[in-house]
């Protein structure tokens, strides 16, 4: 598991779905001091399920910013490391618009805890959605680092459509 991944059930449909923690999911450009408070919570779990472009592009960025991590990268180390990577070619360009969602009722995710279900669309180059930037509202808007080649949108959706795991 040096990866920090384990595989548990493969599939056929080109959907991946997994459970992020901290690291990675902390914003490649986005201030430092954002970074930072994400990057550092080891509480965030969050899980996702990527499309089949998403799966090809946007988890390849996921499983570094995951090893960089578990190496115990900073945050602004990581961020410097998926740039290089970035520019080099060793992770996929996104070509184009594709989607991951977070149904969990169980997410946390960093110091925000608990937040509402939602799509998630990866948006490269995109500045805004809907004039919001921040997704501290249960609006839709640009969650991090907006206008670069990995801004991500953020859908929320009612958080009564969040899905339960079941307790065992």
């Amino acid at each position: 598991m040096a990866s920090g991944f384990q595989t548990v059930h493969e599939g056929d449909n080109g959907f991946v779905c997994g459970v992020l923690r901290g690291f990675i999911g902390a914003p490649t450009y986005t201030p430092v001091q954002v970074r930072d408070d994400i990057n550092c919570d080891a509480k965030t779990r969050a899980p996702i399920c990527l499309d089949p472009l998403a799966s090809r592009t946007v988890l390849l960025y996921y499983e570094l910013r995951t090893k960089l991590g578990l190496e115990g990268q900073t945050a602004e180390q990581i961020a410097e490391r998926v740039q290089a990577a970035h520019a080099k070619g060793e992770i996929p360009k996104r070509p184009e618009v594709c989607f991951a969602d977070m149904w969990s009722a169980d997410q946390v995710l960093g110091p925000a805890g608990h937040w509402y279900p939602h799509i998630m669309v990866y948006l490269p180059g995109y500045e805004t959605l809907l004039g919001t930037k921040h997704p501290q509202t249960p609006l839709p808007s640009i969650g991090d680092d907006e206008g670069t080649p990995f801004a991500v949108g953020v859908i929320p959706v009612d958080d009564r459509l969040a899905i339960k795991a079941p307790r065992k």
